[in-house]
């Protein structure tokens, strides 16, 4: 089976490499071709244009056309939407209503808590005064975003303005969130083509700048069943991650989804879990996979001189 990923140029790509070479045909894209890892084989690296580009999808279509691609992985929030309609090709994403809301981090906490699930307090900038907001220090974010930009911790209604000066954003273009403190995960949620959860890999973070640099896959039986909650109210197909905090006193609180892989992908490859293969799984599981507890990652800079 050959499979394509996007957003070769990502950290990860060199370990889903690593991980999947001896069972698929694996390739990787990106706009910028040369940020691919180069221990991942020329061949397998190719150039595709921003997701912004008018020819983007047709390049992509084109693209899997001539390497006979069997499954399109993407991994770039701007690519998702678009790429989501390809009838060309499997794409191993959630269905387009489901990116639309999850990639509005606003609409995604409002969809979490109109089903009686934990969610953050949250509001829209342009809204937090007549909300009567009052939960500072609080997180200032764009309403769309990903990599942590543009992310700052607010300790007063006196600087909200300040943020918005500083990131450019129009007061309907960032949110504030409630702050909560704990312990912060990052969850690989794997279902099938017919939406049947296989599989919850909860990584817990121990060291995070714009992405996971350190971090381990942890058996925790609250973040697995708060995520299967989650799935079972909000199904999805395909392979996605649950952003969230474990409070002291036990409690989840959820405060994105991110509708794709993310970039600790390859830890639940390293832990025994191949979510391709659930992907096209045709059996609803009586119970969810086990996976290798314990496994650490570790990200380091490689300098390479050519």
């Amino acid at each position: 089976m050959k499979i394509l990923f996007t957003g070769g140029g990502g950290a990860g790509s060199e370990a889903i490499y690593r991980s999947l070479k001896d069972s698929y045909d694996i390739h990787f894209s990106d706009a910028d071709v040369n940020a691919i890892n180069p221990l991942i084989p020329n061949n397998c690296r190719h150039a595709i244009p921003m997701a912004k580009d008018p020819k983007f999808v047709e390049e992509v279509k084109e693209l899997c056309d001539r390497l006979s691609i069997d499954l399109l992985v993407p991994s770039v929030d701007e690519e998702l939407a678009l790429l989501s309609k390809l009838d060309s090709v499997n794409v191993m994403l959630p269905d387009s209503d489901y990116i639309n809301i999850m990639l509005d981090k606003f609409r995604c906490n409002q969809a979490l808590i109109g089903l009686g699930l934990n969610a953050p307090k949250t509001t829209i900038i342009a809204d937090y005064k007549k909300n009567n907001w009052m939960y500072f220090p609080c997180i200032a974010k764009p309403i769309s975003g990903r990599g942590s930009r543009d992310v700052y911790i607010i300790d007063s209604a006196e600087q909200v303005g300040s943020y918005l000066n500083l990131t450019g954003l129009g007061e309907h273009e960032a949110i504030l969130q409630e702050k909560i403190v704990g312990v912060e995960y990052t969850v690989l949620v794997a279902a099938d083509l017919k939406t049947n959860l296989h599989v919850v890999v909860p990584v817990r973070v121990v060291s995070k700048k714009g992405i996971t640099i350190s971090a381990m896959v942890e058996h925790n039986l609250i973040v697995e069943k708060a995520c299967s909650d989650i799935h079972n109210r909000l199904p999805a197909r395909g392979c996605y991650n649950i952003q969230l905090m474990l409070t002291d006193d036990g409690m989840v609180f959820p405060f994105e989804i991110n509708p794709r892989i993310s970039t600790t992908f390859c830890m639940s490859l390293m832990s025994g879990i191949d979510p391709i293969n659930i992907y096209f799984n045709k059996y609803a599981p009586e119970a969810l996979l086990t996976y290798k507890t314990g496994l650490k990652l570790h990200r380091y800079w490689v300098n390479d001189f050519s």
